[in-house]
């Protein structure tokens, strides 16, 4: 249901959404994409270099289009790419003198004990040798590779932004205008709320709110659990171990663990 207020339509059905997402977020998803993040800042040149394959494959797909405006899966590579800090010179280059690539893009599910899981994101030659490379980790150190994709996981963005303690009344109304589909008070916090959109919006709803006056801290765009787990603490020793070696591995762009 629409309605027109101030010459601005807003979607009711939307709004009651968000009002009912704005809360105190006792396990936010911030807190799930940290590891995730630190992993990525140490590992800068390795991540560069797989978006650069990920935009030849993109193009190659599409019969060398090299267009963001015309090849959707080409634009949310970039929007992922410039969310996460990718120097504008490599993605141009990319974008300019792309080349066949005989890689693909893979992503696995990996269980541990506790209900523990991950999401690999790889890009390989081919399945087969995707799977024999983690496996060969897995042998040594644990887990089980799940034979088929399950939807433990979404494709989201993130962003962390510090709030005024006048603009707090105004938070729903500033999530929706913007174009974010959820928002939370952090829990233990000061004043700090994160905010969920879609992968293509980021960036978009990113500006909106730093043209409200909000102060974005980080943003992100990741993999996040649908159902998150608390393991105990061998278990999640075990594995955030294995999570190291699994970052170390050439084929592994990104880990996304649920917890």
């Amino acid at each position: 249901m629409f309605l027109s207020l101030l010459g601005r339509t807003v979607c009711l059905t939307c709004e009651n959404v968000i009002k009912q997402q704005v809360r105190f977020a006792g396990h936010n998803k911030w807190s799930n994409i940290r590891h995730t993040k630190g992993a990525k800042d140490q590992q800068r040149g390795k991540i560069t270099t797989q978006y650069v394959h990920r935009i030849s494959i993109a193009i190659r797909d599409k019969g060398g289009d090299n267009n963001p405006d015309t090849n959707a899966k080409l634009k949310r590579i970039l929007a992922e790419a410039y969310s996460e800090n990718i120097p504008k010179a490599s993605l141009q280059g990319a974008l300019k003198n792309f080349m066949k690539s005989d890689t693909q893009e893979y992503n696995f599910e990996v269980s541990l004990p506790g209900g523990v899981a991950f999401l690999l994101e790889c890009v390989a030659k081919n399945r087969l040798q995707a799977e024999h490379d983690i496996l060969t980790v897995l042998k040594k150190r644990g887990g089980t590779l799940e034979k088929h994709q399950k939807t433990k996981f979404e494709h989201k963005g993130i962003i962390l932004a510090q709030v005024k303690k006048e603009s707090l009344d105004l938070l729903e109304d500033d999530a929706i205008e913007a174009g974010a589909e959820d928002v939370s008070l952090l829990d233990g916090e000061d004043n700090m709320a994160e905010f969920t959109t879609s992968v293509l919006d980021l960036t978009a709803v990113k500006e909106a709110l730093q043209g409200k006056g909000y102060i974005c801290v980080e943003s992100n765009i990741v993999y996040i659990p649908v159902f998150p787990v608390s393991p105990s603490q061998l278990e999640l020793k075990a594995a955030l171990s294995l999570k190291e070696i699994l970052e170390q591995t050439d084929i592994v762009m990104a880990v996304h663990p649920n917890f």
